[in-house]
Formats: C-alpha cells, sequence, structure tokens
C-alpha cells in the first residue's frame, strides 16, 4: 500500500484548502458585517470542522490542533453573542491568515515545523477562555532518564536549605522578574542560575534535583539572545519559583517529590533551543538524546518570520519583478560588454540605481547579504563613465557578473525546489555562484531531465505493450534496455538514487529474463508486476514535474514488485 501523509499529501489537496479557507474567510467577515446573521458563522465553524478532518487524515499534526481550537473559539463566540465579540473574530480571521501562510510554508520547505503554530493556538485558546498550550506539545522526548550523578558542589545539607532558602528564592525572583520585564536579560539569567545552582548543591542526590539540573538548562537557553522569553517560557520559570518555594517549606516531602512528565518535557524543549550545546545544555541534550537536528531559537525565529511573512503568490510576483529586472540589467551589461552604443556615464547610473532598488527589495524580502553585496556593486557600477570602463576580462566586471548571479540564486530560495527539495541557503547561493552556475537554470535543466525521462517511461510501457499483445514477439523490446539505461542516467543526474536502481533493475530483468532467456515465455502476471515498477516511477516523476512530491511510499512499491521478480533494486 502505498502511504502518502504530510507534505506530499497536501500537495494533492492544497487548492482545495486554499479554497475552503476562502470561502471561510468570506463568510467570517459577513458575519462580522451583519452579527445577527448566525448562519454565516456556523458555516465558517462547519469548514473549520471539515477542514480539521483533512488535516489529521493528511496528518499535520499543528494545522489540525488550530483548525480544532479556530471551532472551538467560533463555537465559543456563538454562545457569548451579549460580550464584545471584536477580539475574538479578529483573532478567528488573524488565524485564518496564519493558516493559510503555514501551508505556503509546508507546501514550499516540505517540512511541517508544527510547533511554528503554537503562537497562533495560544492566541486563539486565550481568546476561547482556555489554558496555553504547551510550547513543547509536538516535542517528542526518546526517553525521561534519570539525573547524571554529581561530581561537584557542597555537601547537601537540607536544614541550611531551610535556612537560607528565603534568600536564594529572593535572588532568584529578582532575576526573574529582570527576565520578564525584558531588562538586561543575561545578567538576570545568571543571578537565577546562581540561586538555582546552591539550591541544587543543597539539595543533594534527590529525586526533585532532576528539576534544578533542568532549569539551569533552561536558563543557559533563556541567557542567549536568540531564545526570546515567552509567555509559556515565564510560566516554565514561575513553575520553578514555585518548587523553590515547596523546597524552603517542606524540604524533605518537597524534595523527594519527582518532576512532572510535563514539566521536565517543556524545560528540555526549551533547553534544546540554546545556541551553544555546551555545558549542562550538552549534559541534557545527550541524556535524552536530543538529536543534531535540533530546531535552535535563531532558526526558529527565522521559520516564524518567514512563514509570517508575505504569503506565496506575493513573494512570487516580487521575484518575478526582480528576475524580469535582472535580466534587463545583464543584457545592458552584456551589449556594453561587446562593445554596443549607448553605455555612457547616464546609462551607468541608471544601471547603478536599478540595482539599489533592488537590493532595497531583498532587504524587505529578508535576503540582507544579497542586498549588501548589490549595493557595493551598485556603487561600483556608479563610477563607470564610459564605455572603456567594461572589460569583460576584469576582475571588476567579473565581480559585477559573480553578484548578479549570487542573488539570482538567492531568490530562487525562496520560490519551491524541483522535486519539493528546500531552498537554498546564504552559504550555498554563494557556493554555487562561485562555480558559475544558476539555480534557475540549473532547476530548468533538471524539469528537461524529469520531462525526457518520462518520455522514456512511456516509449518503453508501449514498446512492452506491443510485446504483450504481439504474442511475446521479442522484437519490440530491442530498444528497451536502451532506453531504460538513458532514463537511469536523467535519474543519476537529478540524484533519485531508489528510483535509478529501480530503472537498472528493470533494464537487468527486460534484457536477462524477457529478451535472453526466450525458452520461459512470461506471463500476464509478471508483465503487470513489471508495469507496476515502471508505472510508479513514472507515478514519482510526474508529482516531481508538476511540484506536487507524492511522496517516497510510491518508490516502495517499485521496489517491492522488482524484489517479487527477483531482481532486487541494489545500489550501483
Amino acid at each position: 500500500m502505498v502511504v502518502i501523509e504530510g507534505t506530499a499529501s497536501l500537495n494533492l489537496v492544497k487548492e482545495q484548502l486554499d479554497e475552503s479557507l476562502s470561502v471561510a474567510e468570506s463568510s467570517l467577515e459577513q458575519y462580522a458585517e451583519e452579527p445577527s446573521n448566525n448562519r454565516r458563522l456556523t458555516q465558517c465553524v462547519d469548514l473549520f470542522r471539515q477542514l480539521k478532518g483533512v488535516m489529521t487524515i493528511v496528518n499535520l499534526q499543528g494545522a489540525a490542533m488550530l483548525v480544532e481550537e479556530m471551532e472551538s473559539l467560533g463555537e465559543y463566540i456563538l454562545d457569548h453573542q451579549d460580550s464584545d465579540q471584536e477580539p475574538s473574530l479578529a483573532g478567528l480571521s488573524n488565524a485564518i491568515m496564519v493558516l493559510g501562510h503555514y501551508l505556503e510554508y509546508v507546501q514550499a520547505k516540505q517540512s511541517t515545523l508544527p510547533v511554528l503554530l503554537i503562537p497562533t493556538i495560544n492566541e486563539v485558546r486565550s481568546l476561547a477562555k482556555k489554558p496555553l498550550a504547551p510550547e513543547s506539545t509536538f516535542f517528542r522526548l526518546a526517553k525521561n532518564p534519570s539525573r547524571p550523578e554529581k561530581t561537584t558542589g557542597e555537601p547537601a545539607d537540607h536544614v541550611k536549605l531551610e535556612e537560607i532558602g528565603r534568600r536564594l528564592r529572593h535572588m532568584y525572583q529578582v532575576g526573574m522578574l529582570g527576565v520578564f520585564k525584558g531588562e538586561n536579560v543575561s545578567t538576570n539569567v545568571k543571578l537565577m542560575q546562581r540561586a538555582l545552582d546552591r539550591i541544587d548543591s543543597l539539595s543533594g542526590d534527590v529525586p526533585l534535583a532532576k528539576l534544578w539540573w533542568l532549569g539551569q538548562g533552561v536558563l543557559s537557553a533563556l541567557g542567549s539572545e536568540n531564545v526570546e522569553v515567552t509567555n509559556s517560557r515565564k510560566s516554565l520559570l514561575g513553575m520553578i519559583d514555585r518548587q523553590i518555594k515547596a523546597t524552603i517549606l517542606q524540604s524533605e516531602v518537597a524534595l523527594a517529590k519527582e518532576a512532572p512528565d510535563h514539566v521536565v518535557q517543556e524545560a528540555v524543549f526549551v533547553t534544546s533551543l540554546a545556541e551553544q550545546a555546551d555545558g549542562v545544555v550538552a549534559e541534557i541534550l545527550a541524556a535524552f538524546e536530543v538529536g543534531g537536528s535540533r530546531l535552535d531559537g535563531l532558526t526558529m525565529q527565522r521559520e516564524q518570520a518567514l512563514m509570517n511573512g508575505p504569503s506565496g503568490s506575493v513573494i512570487k510576483s516580487v521575484v518575478d519583478a526582480i528576475k524580469e529586472e535582472l535580466a534587463h540589467i545583464k543584457d545592458s551589461l552584456d551589449l556594453g560588454a561587446r562593445g554596443a552604443h549607448g553605455d555612457d556615464e547616464e546609462s551607468f547610473n541608471r544601471i547603478s540605481v536599478a540595482l539599489v532598488k533592488i537590493a532595497n527589495t531583498l532587504v524587505m524580502l529578508g535576503l540582507m547579504d544579497a542586498s549588501n553585496v548589490l549595493k557595493d556593486q551598485a556603487g561600483n557600477i556608479a563610477n563607470w563613465t564610459s564605455i572603456d570602463d567594461i572589460d569583460a576580462d576584469s576582475e571588476e566586471f567579473n565581480a559585477v557578473a559573480d553578484a548578479l548571479l549570487y542573488v539570482e540564486n538567492s531568490i530562487a530560495s525562496l520560490s519551491p525546489r524541483m522535486g519539493g527539495a528546500q531552498g537554498v541557503d546564504d552559504n550555498e547561493a554563494e557556493s554555487v555562484a562561485k562555480e558559475g552556475m544558476s539555480i534557475t537554470q540549473l532547476e530548468e535543466a533538471r524539469r528537461l531531465v524529469v520531462g525526457e525521462s518520462r518520455a522514456g517511461l512511456s516509449l518503453a510501457k508501449r514498446a512492452l505493450t506491443s510485446y504483450m499483445e504481439s504474442n511475446w514477439d521479442g522484437m519490440h523490446l530491442n530498444n528497451v534496455p536502451v532506453t531504460l539505461n538513458t532514463v537511469w542516467g536523467g535519474l543519476t543526474f537529478l540524484q533519485l538514487d531508489r528510483a535509478a536502481n529501480v530503472m537498472k533493475s528493470c533494464e537487468d530483468f527486460i534484457r536477462g529474463r524477457l529478451i535472453n532467456d526466450r525458452a520461459n515465455e512470461p506471463d500476464e502476471h509478471l508483465m503487470e508486476t513489471l508495469a507496476d515498477a515502471i508505472t510508479s516511477i513514472d507515478y514519482y516523476l510526474e508529482s516531481i514535474e508538476s511540484n506536487k512530491p507524492i511522496g517516497d511510499g510510491v518508490l516502495d512499491v517499485a521496489e517491492e514488485s522488482m524484489d517479487e521478480l527477483g531482481f532486487p533494486g541494489v545500489a550501483a
């Protein structure tokens, strides 16, 4: 059975989801204009209920949870029509917009990251008078181990802990208040760490000491500039404060308790956001087996900004306009390099001004490095005064060409890539530009290869059909191995290794079993199994060609088919 879920399945229903969200938004606007007409809001709630089912089926957990909370808020509004509805309606409208942006984000990045929806989920929950969901809702721990044995620190002394506990708690609270206010967060975090370290030392090897250890990890993360102090994280710090209070009042009883599992999970999640994985952070991540692919605070902020930015259609329009303008500039420089007329100081100034405008637009798109590169070259071009200043072989001219190529590659990162791969980052854009390649042109080349590969599969399928209809006349198969070998080369170029291995197996099967072994005629079941493998690869390429990846499940089918034929796909 082909399993299609998450990012792959979203591609199959994206247009219908967009249409449903548009209808829901329209119904909500009509209700806001005419609150007495409950039918409009009821229609909106019904759409949310349907969307929740679709999101669950395609395994988009964050989207399913958000839509469920939107449905709940809609029902809350219907049940409390005597109260001020404006904030709730505004929150619901914002949630619809965020959900639309999230679906575009998932489709473009081929990554779900449901944690990005937690702020919106909590906004909707608060409007419905519900408690906030923890940030670690979608964060799963591989295990919940005991704390590693402490090797340093002063001897445990519960009597002394009760004596100086109030002062240590006051130290913690002073720092916590500063953190809450956003005042000199780094220094205040150190104050809290100092207090927590003393409490930990005096507590000794007790169950609750695990919480003090995790608290140090949380504070280490919050002490870095790239981890925000959100309401949820403030709540976690407040919970640790309440445990300190309980310890001061009844040390033996409180210290004998284990930290609740949900608190442990939340603490490890916040710790995992730390920029530097060293010290206590490294200890915690290693103990809880949080992998190296963790999402740090800076990455989360960047992805959050990307998701909440302009919609995909707006970005596409801007990117297309930039591409067109860059094409005009490259044509002008190319004509000048070949000695064409009309390249004087005035025309160079126009090019320089145009580059500055593009650079400013890149800032709004978040491409700061590309913007700075373009501004530097705009300044250089502004100093050119005549056609004699253009030498196609000079370092200065090549620097301008490299800058334009780098910008092209950078804006290509804003669009979905061939095969649904993620967009390039600045380092990759620069690396590709240094090699003199354009990602846009490379993507076009990939599209051509996919098209040619599908054409080859089509020829092969027609030949196999003719072979069956002609009562196994092997003449129809003479060119099929060569055709499939060509397809294998294309798939190898595309780095689709699993699909390429299946093609090699198909080629070997046809050559060895159908062409060379004429003594044993194949049966219909055998040919259908071969067709399953070839057709599965064709479906896979078709989904890539339309930028709607169907997922690797279809490759499982192809590999299982060749296994059944006795020609398993093995990497070359």
